[in-house]
């Protein structure tokens, strides 16, 4: 089964959020823009439930993850969550020339740090809690 990963960075001027999936061998899809609301997170997770399975997980800045309801969401459904650091993430961005270009650019990039050995380490794994099972006797 290919694995599935989805990087989100806000869209320009503040118009909602851009989504790229990519695929384990890093091919990137085209991206989806998205607005910044619960309706629209969960719309954009249904969708990569049909796109590409319940296995994607979301990689996105620790900052955006505390300002959208998406990874709330994503979390709730059983979702992983790669949180990248604001540190590692200018890094990345001053190294890749992504502080210029389109949004779409910096989505891919994210959606790929988990494909590398070397990034991976310096990301935050989210898995959804463990809920305990009750005894039936």
């Amino acid at each position: 089964m290919t694995h599935f990963a989805c990087g989100l960075w806000p869209a320009n001027r503040g118009h909602g959020l851009v989504a790229v999936v990519v695929d384990e061998n890093g091919h990137a899809s085209p991206k989806a823009t998205i607005a910044s609301t619960p309706d629209a997170a969960w719309a954009l997770l249904t969708w990569l439930d049909g796109f590409v399975g319940l296995d994607c997980d979301l990689v996105l800045p620790d900052w955006l993850a505390t300002s959208c309801d998406l990874a709330r969401l994503a979390l709730e459904r059983g979702g992983v969550i790669w949180l990248v650091p604001g540190s590692t993430l200018s890094a990345v961005r001053l190294v890749a020339n992504l502080n210029t270009g389109p949004p779409a650019r910096t989505a891919t990039a994210l959606a790929r740090l988990p494909l590398a050995p070397a990034f991976r380490p310096l990301l935050r794994r989210l898995s959804p809690p463990q809920t305990p099972q009750l005894p039936l006797f």
